[in-house]
């Protein structure tokens, strides 16, 4: 569904990304792993067209969407969840939801405002409030659940429980769980390695802008010294 081949990035001068290669097939949850500072939320915006590419190229779906616009890359089926929410805070929580609302990946079973609400109970007594009012849980909630209402065919979650109270972070994961029961593509990246090996299927770390390893949920959980050495987990 998604390649990065031989990816590289930049601001200005200074080079983030040397040389990629990420993929993810359909129905896949996948995450990106490593430190911070090593290249996570670049490789997401150079993914969405928020940053240009110095070589390399990005395909989806067979199409190349390296060098369209992010309104473009939108519209052909990702959506991105991202870091610090970043919620419409003058609209209400349902104006939130249905302000992007489309069916970029023409789903079987699409997602709808009920579904949404189901997937996050807390939410819908909310629906009348202004997004700006919300808690940071209650708004990531939010950004999530605005994504999906946009059906996509794949979901990118950046630092999806980053911040949140402990209460709340359960609710995302069950919540992720679900999503992938529902069949969604979806790339995350977080720092709880053992959410992430009980609903990823394949993972990839990042040191420095490069791809030093990736592999299967049981290969990462039972490698103490490789999480040690890349992830100071």
């Amino acid at each position: 569904m998604l390649e990065l081949r031989q990816v590289g990035a930049a601001y200005g001068s200074s080079r983030v990304l040397f040389g990629i290669d990420i993929a993810i097939a359909e129905g896949e949850v996948v995450t990106l792993l490593g430190r911070n500072g090593m290249g996570k939320t670049t490789t997401v915006n150079a993914i969405m067209g928020l940053v240009a590419l110095t070589q390399g190229d990005i395909r989806f779906s067979g199409e190349r969407i390296s060098g369209l616009p992010p309104y473009k890359v939108a519209r052909s089926g990702l959506a991105l969840v991202p870091e610090g929410r970043q919620v419409f805070p003058n609209l209400t929580v349902e104006e939130n939801l249905v302000a992007t609302a489309a069916d970029h990946g023409r789903a079987a079973v699409p997602w709808t405002l009920g579904a949404v609400y189901e997937l996050f109970p807390a939410l819908f007594p909310l629906a009348r409030r202004s997004a700006g009012l919300l808690s940071g849980g209650e708004q990531q909630m939010l950004s999530i659940g605005r994504a999906l209402m946009t059906n996509p065919r794949l979901l990118i979650l950046d630092e999806a429980t980053e911040g949140l109270a402990p209460r709340i972070r359960r609710e995302i994961w069950s919540a992720l769980e679900r999503i992938r029961r529902h069949g969604q593509s979806v790339l995350v990246i977080d720092k709880n390695i053992r959410m992430l090996g009980r609903i990823a299927d394949r993972h990839y770390i990042l040191e420095k802008g490069r791809i030093v390893w990736s592999g299967a949920s049981d290969r990462l959980l039972s490698d103490e010294s490789l999480r040690t050495r890349f992830l100071g987990a």
